[in-house]
């Protein structure tokens, strides 16, 4: 479709003759997996969580009748409380979308539109940054299991611009120059783009994860001087060897007896694992995850490295056998994770309770290992900084300012 603009904004974004908005070829919805409230689906059972994936097929949202139903439909600034009629239109609709169509190519998965703005308020919302899409309409649904449901008979209502869409980042107005919001629901938002193998919306919140994730450096001083009389060391109140912390209740230091014996507990279960002979028996070519992979790994020599790395993150001390199989070893290592409290604390908000890893899908497989190394990699930041500020704390009997202390006490004796 043809228009007429005065001023191009960008690749998408154009303004018209009477100053509106036009922005082109706006993916407005997708197929596949969305997530809903239990609340939000009378008569649908969710899972632990109180959620409900939503699947729903090119065929629905292809339907000629779902297209149609779309044309000119009235475009707001979020999802107003009812449904846009003609005796509230003009209270809610800031401009309407059309030229309501299937992608091709690479977003043949998505329905497309162009979204005419009309109101200044909406245009400085959008060039502000509110550029993702949540539609409104009316749909029927059928339970697929606890927690997943199939959506069908779709009928549009309107086209909302809010901060974060159902949809994820792909239903998005394009030509922003700002940042997707990632304050509130961060890792909410993480947890349902897992759910819905939302690759694309997992990859942008990891790398735009909040602030409060990571722990500034701290600024040390450049030196400390420590004088010590080697002919006349001070004598140590303890016996030399074995695990030491900072107080008596093991609290705050170093790693208690049984933390390091649950770690290797799972390490020798991440071997037994890796080397079982029946977990080998397909081949690269047998198996699609691990041809996949394989493929990954050829045509990016960094891949493979990157792996074994987030699996360092993941699980410190893991180590990928010779001839060891990249998917395996990915399920593996977040499997042996699990059964250490350092391993279910971070993986547990990703995976639940109880996770399969051996059946996890590949998709959601990937996009779990990334996310929980990126987190394990801001955590990391903390117990740094902690330790290192322990050690600089007068408190601390084996900080430098405390042994130095004790040491001039014991010269001036």
């Amino acid at each position: 479709m043809q228009y007429f603009y005065t001023t191009r904004l960008g690749n998408t974004r154009f303004e018209m003759a009477d100053g509106s908005l036009l922005c082109k070829d706006v993916p407005i919805a997708r197929t596949g997996a969305q997530v809903y409230d239990e609340s939000e689906l009378d008569g649908i059972i969710g899972d632990d969580d109180g959620e409900i994936v939503v699947n729903r097929g090119a065929d629905e949202v292809f339907r000629p009748e779902t297209l149609a139903s779309f044309e000119g439909m009235a475009f707001t600034l979020g999802h107003p409380k009812d449904m846009v009629n003609p005796g509230n239109w003009k209270d809610y609709a800031h401009g309407h979308i059309q030229n309501v169509r299937r992608g091709t190519g690479d977003q043949s998965d998505l329905m497309l539109g162009d979204i005419h703005i009309k109101t200044s308020e909406a245009i400085q919302a959008v060039m502000g940054g509110l550029e993702q899409i949540s539609m409104g309409y009316d749909a029927d649904y059928d339970q697929q299991g606890p927690g997943q449901a199939r959506q069908h008979t779709i009928i549009g209502n309107h086209c909302a611009g809010v901060p974060n869409g159902r949809a994820g980042i792909r239903c998005s107005i394009g030509d922003s120059i700002s940042m997707a919001s990632k304050k509130q629901g961060w890792l909410t938002q993480l947890k349902r783009a897992i759910k819905t193998r939302d690759s694309a919306t997992v990859e942008e919140l990891v790398a735009n994860a909040p602030e409060e994730l990571i722990e500034p450096e701290l600024v040390l001083p450049r030196a400390l001087n420590i004088v010590i009389n080697p002919a006349q060391p001070l004598p140590p109140e303890k016996p030399l060897g074995g695990l030491t912390t900072d107080n008596e209740e093991g609290e705050g230091g170093a790693q208690t007896t049984s933390e390091l014996e649950k770690k290797v507990d799972a390490l020798t279960i991440l071997v037994q694992q890796l080397m079982n002979p029946s977990s080998t028996i397909t081949t690269d070519s047998d198996d699609p995850d691990e041809k996949e992979e394989k493929t990954r790994a050829t045509n990016d020599a960094a891949y493979h490295q990157g792996v074994v790395a987030r699996a360092e993150l993941i699980l410190p001390g893991v180590r990928l056998p010779e001839g060891g199989k990249l998917a395996a070893f990915k399920r593996a290592t977040m499997d042996a994770a699990f059964k250490t409290p350092e391993g279910q604390s971070l993986l547990s908000p990703l995976v639940g309770s109880s996770p399969d890893f051996a059946k996890m899908p590949k998709a959601t497989l990937d996009a779990v290992f990334v996310s929980a190394s990126e987190i394990a990699k801001a955590r990391n930041s903390v117990p740094s900084s902690t330790m290192r500020a322990s050690a600089y704390d007068a408190s601390n009997k084996n900080s430098p300012a405390a042994l130095n202390k004790a040491y001039a006490a014991h010269w001036n004796k």
